[in-house]
């Protein structure tokens, strides 16, 4: 029976770990030399200057591409804002004409007009008004014929 030695494994170094897996040196050194090769692959991969340039040349169209993108994308968002001014200023002067409109409607001398020619109204005759109320006595010779005139002081006096 022939006895087994063991080899201690060194946990620092790769090739004293690989040692003790394998008895032939020759073993161990078609492992090391498998073990490398992921390595140089990687590292040949990544350093290469026709890769890098590859990569920079990417990057460099890709960012040519977004700039031109953002380029016409605020071109119509000015489009737009232009337009926006166009009907806000449209909307402005429609509020100014509809405003001046609303005062001349709104005119003591029209609606008075427009009482008299549609509606048939007049203003009473000193007569013709009666007074409610606390205090309502007859004072025909104090009012006078003013309401005939449109004046208001009469029926406003209390």
């Amino acid at each position: 029976m022939q006895r087994r030695t063991r080899v201690p494994r060194r946990k620092h170094t790769r090739a004293g770990a690989l040692r003790g897996m394998f008895r032939r040196p020759e073993d161990l050194r078609a492992a090391l030399k498998w073990a490398r090769v992921p390595k140089r692959l990687t590292t040949g991969l990544s350093g290469s200057l026709h890769t890098r340039g590859f990569i920079l040349w990417g990057a460099t169209l890709v960012t040519g591409i977004l700039c031109v993108a953002q380029h016409v994308y605020s071109m119509d968002l000015a489009e737009q804002i232009g337009g926006l001014r166009g009907q806000r200023e449209s909307v402005e002067a429609e509020i100014g004409f509809l405003s001046i409109e609303c005062a001349r409607l709104s005119g003591r001398e029209r609606i008075e007009a427009y009482a008299a020619e549609r509606l048939g109204m007049r203003y009473p005759e000193a007569h013709e008004v009666v007074r409610l109320g606390d205090g309502t006595r007859s004072q025909w010779d104090r009012w006078g014929d003013d309401l005939v005139e449109g004046s208001t002081i009469a029926v406003n006096d209390g």
